[in-house]
């Protein structure tokens, strides 16, 4: 019954052309372009009057032809409107055409759209083809999509022409069982060949430009996110921002593509591509929002993952369900407003700012759907103000959201950096209240002292009850210290680390008070693993104190930034040394530091940077030195931005490096009570460099302490060995 009704329908159709066959399609004039130099598009489109028969046949290209028998069809051949088996692969197309006379003689354009193979014909003669027709092996055939790209004709002598379309797509009727397409043919346009070629390659130009702004623009929002989400696992937001970003400029990527490919096949795979990217950032937007804005994501996210699941499964088996994609983005813009909007009446951190965007984006596009489907979306608007304003409002809604996730963060940053701000204050005040204690401890041996000679004998027993008070207030100072000492023992690197770290190294760390000025520090970060010796300024409490606002720039530089070149460390470490300790005002402290920072890339290579501490390397019983740079880290120098030299060595089995503060060659000692000096010291590590770094240590621990003998020790003492093995 079907096929029956099929051939009663052309029978129809027939009858119904062959009453029509002598229409002309009238080409009276051409649209000329305004008179403000801008375009819309250009030409005519040739729709109507066309005559159309399946088959192949190169005698139905002579204008003489007599196609009386033709069916009268629209060019774009839509299989879904067509009766059954009225396209089978490859068909004849003609357009009798009457020209009006002012077009003789002018070179005029043909523009065509296709995803097929096709040859033009004008008047009996082959004009231009596109692609490549193959008959008898369809498998063969070359498919190219012309976009338009103008053809040049002339009309001569007679007003009356006939245009001619051998036409040929084999894949056409398989991509519409897939549902990827129903329209089969080609729509050509005529128009002045100076206009359109001016518009087609302007207008490409423009376009392509524009995409690939917006393509390059998400994808380095997406790099950009991922890599905060690699430091810092904790925001699974920059995760979620990340993925959306990235899908949703691959749209704009595969529009580029398809716009300026003229490979049907290829194109058809980036279209069928194209399908699968809102299944991709619209759940990434949704898990963004809910992970900003609520504690955790909550279940409903699973049914959305198993939505789009289902959509993508759709679209791999190309099943069509009607309004099932209409119905989807209407959910996901009520749920994604839903949020927004409870947000913000729960007054959540930074939903106004967020919300702006996610709002301006979701209505602009619920209206610009609403729009196209009335057909009331003209993007032609030939350069007026109109077109200007549209552009803007199209560029402000697709730029929106990641506008308004910059400022958020922006604003997440400043905030943290306020809360830094305020933990400095804090040290600050800790550390002014210990320095405080210390003089009230001062302030208060020395009245004893004065009131102990003046009434030694009359006062035995009141002296006794001041000592009693004087030896609580000495035990809870010396309490406290003892205190800090634990703080910043917990602060140094564990044993177990510097053994996992560097098995074969040793630390001889003596502290001159209980608490000290130097400090080491081990991290090991993307393979790359750094040590550091440091020398803060002064001992005790002041030093212990600048030695873990060191400490915690350093992690901070290192595990959360990423930061793990050492000239870099040292050059971000004294601006934040200086910003911590208000180092550039008129009441600023020279407190500071010195340091040598180790970076080893593998077990034979390592970088060095350091400030006013060498590295020392020995290696067939030769010492060789590396300079360290002469300006330190912190401090009074003005220099507006000191400039810290990386060294890169390479190491061979056997070599012995050292790093060390000058705690050591500074000290007091030996018959004479001289310093030890870098010379000693270093025929000391000569004679000794062979041995187990252990027996290194404990040799360099037992000499410094018969060559102080019974002197005071005038410095923390730091030394670092490392073996290579």
């Amino acid at each position: 019954m079907r096929r029956t009704a099929c051939l009663l329908f052309l029978l129809l159709l027939s009858v119904f052309s062959y009453g029509q066959s002598d229409s002309l399609f009238h080409l009276d004039s051409l649209p000329a372009p305004e008179q403000n130099g801008s375009y819309n598009e250009p030409g005519i489109l040739l729709n109507t009057c066309w005559k159309y028969h399946k088959g192949d046949d190169l005698h139905w290209a002579d204008p003489a032809f007599n196609d009386m028998g033709w069916i009268y069809a629209n060019p774009s051949l839509d299989l879904a409107v067509l009766p059954e088996n009225t396209f089978e692969g490859i068909a004849w197309m003609r357009l009798h055409l009457a020209a009006d006379s002012s077009l003789l003689d002018q070179t005029l354009a043909l523009m065509m759209t296709h995803s097929g193979a096709s040859e033009i014909y004008l008047d009996g003669r082959l004009i231009h083809s596109f692609g490549k027709i193959d008959v008898q092996h369809p498998e063969l055939e070359e498919r190219s999509d012309p976009q338009e790209v103008p053809v040049g004709i002339r009309f001569e002598k007679t007003t009356r022409h006939v245009i001619a379309v051998r036409y040929a797509n084999a894949k056409a009727l398989e991509a519409f069982k897939k549902n990827i397409g129903s329209t089969c043919g080609f729509d050509m346009k005529i128009g002045q060949l100076r206009d359109s070629s001016f518009y087609k390659f302007s207008n490409s130009n423009i376009t392509t430009a524009i995409f690939v702004f917006y393509f390059t623009f998400f994808i380095a929002l997406s790099f950009l996110h991922f890599m905060f989400f690699v430091f810092y696992r904790a925001k699974r937001s920059n995760l979620y921002y990340s993925i959306f970003a990235g899908a949703f400029g691959t749209v704009f990527l595969f529009i580029t593509i398809q716009k300026n490919f003229m490979l049907p096949d290829f194109t058809l795979i980036i279209t069928q591509l194209f399908a699968f990217l809102p299944d991709f950032y619209i759940p990434a937007l949704l898990a963004m929002l809910y992970s900003i804005f609520c504690p955790k994501l909550p279940k409903i996210m699973w049914l959305w993952l198993a939505i789009f699941a289902f959509d993508f499964m759709l679209n791999i088996f190309h099943v069509d369900v009607p309004y099932f994609g209409w119905l989807l983005n209407g959910l996901f813009a009520i749920e994604s407003l839903r949020i927004i909007i409870a947000a913000i009446i729960k007054k959540r951190e930074g939903s106004w700012i967020i919300g702006s965007g996610v709002i301006a984006t979701v209505i602009f596009f619920m209206i610009f759907f609403v729009l196209a489907s009335f057909g009331k979306v003209n993007f032609s608007a030939g350069g007026s103000w109109t077109g200007l304003l549209f552009g803007l409002v199209v560029i402000y809604a697709t730029l929106s959201i990641p506008l308004s996730m910059t400022v958020y963060l922006a604003r997440d940053f400043a905030k943290t950096s306020r809360d830094l701000g305020k933990k400095l204050i804090e040290v600050e005040t800790l550390s002014a209240k210990t320095i405080e204690q210390e003089k009230e401890k001062q302030r208060i041996l020395e009245t004893q002292k004065e009131m102990l000679e003046a009434q030694v004998l009359e006062r035995t027993f009141e002296i006794v009850e001041q000592k009693k008070v004087i030896e609580e207030k000495n035990k809870d100072i010396t309490d406290s210290i003892n205190y800090a000492k634990r703080i910043q023992d917990a602060i140094l690197p564990a044993k177990e680390l510097k053994y996992r770290i560097f098995p074969e190294a040793f630390v001889l760390f003596r502290p001159k008070d209980i608490v000290s000025g130097d400090f080491y520090w081990f991290a090991e970060k993307d393979g790359k693993r750094l040590i550091a010796c440091c020398d803060c300024t002064g001992h005790g409490v002041p030093g212990a104190l600048m030695s873990m606002i060191g400490n915690n720039i350093l992690n901070q530089l290192v595990n959360e930034n990423g930061i793990t070149s050492p000239e870099q460390i040292l050059g971000m470490l004294d601006k934040e040394i200086r910003k911590a300790l208000k180092q550039g005002g008129q009441e600023a402290t020279k407190d500071g530091m010195d340091i040598a920072l180790l970076c080893f890339h593998s077990e034979h290579e390592l970088e060095y940077a350091g400030a006013q501490r060498p590295l020392w390397i020995i290696r067939n019983n030769e010492l060789s030195e590396i300079k360290a740079d002469k300006h330190s880290i912190g401090g009074l120098q003005e220099e507006a931005e000191k400039i810290f030299t990386k060294h890169r060595v390479s190491l061979s089995p056997g070599d012995c490096i050292y790093i060390f503060s000058d705690g050591f060659v500074d000290q007091f000692g030996g018959a004479d009570g001289k310093k030890f000096m870098s010379k000693q010291f270093k025929s000391l590590l000569l004679a000794n460099y062979r041995k187990p770094v252990m027996e290194q240590e404990k040799v360099l621990d037992e000499t410094i302490e018969a060559w102080k003998g019974m002197r005071e020790q005038i410095d923390d003492i730091l030394v670092i060995g490392i073996k290579i093995t």
